[in-house]
């Protein structure tokens, strides 16, 4: 067994959502939640609080999966919605499907072509954190 990230109940091995919360595993967590506060998060070994940045958990000691859009680079996702933001790639790019069908169903408009250019633009000039905050889960207005 584990435990959520986000709320801390003993979750199945295996889980890539916790059944209590329905957080994804693998998401950034913004805000607190229960006794969980901004920057925290719950081990997923032993369920301690620990620090959301935490790769090991200090009471237990087992390493901690990386959580959030690690596996997005902040340059290619501005790049790709500079280019080609009007198909949503950089959404898809970022694993956000749904917006990324959103900017498919509405492309003949020119509107995603617009917004991919103006989030482009802020994902380049955007600082880590700032990316993280309001980008990295790919959508428009942030989270």
């Amino acid at each position: 067994m584990k435990y959520c990230i986000n709320c801390g109940v003993e979750i199945a091995e295996q889980a890539d959502v916790c059944t209590e919360c329905g957080v994804d595993q693998s998401t950034t967590l913004d805000g607190a939640h229960g006794d969980r506060g901004r920057d925290e998060r719950y081990c997923v070994s032993c369920g301690e609080l620990i620090y959301k940045q935490s790769e090991i958990c200090p009471e237990c000691g087992v390493e901690q999966p990386s959580i959030g859009s690690g596996d997005t680079d902040q340059v290619a996702a501005g790049i790709l919605a500079i280019l080609l933001g009007g198909l949503g790639v950089h959404k898809f790019y970022q694993g956000n499907t749904r917006n990324g069908v959103l900017y498919l169903c509405f492309f003949w408009t020119t509107i995603p072509a617009l917004l991919g250019l103006v989030e482009g633009i802020l994902m380049l000039v955007a600082d880590e954190d700032e990316y993280e905050e309001q980008y990295a889960d790919g959508s428009i207005l942030g989270k």
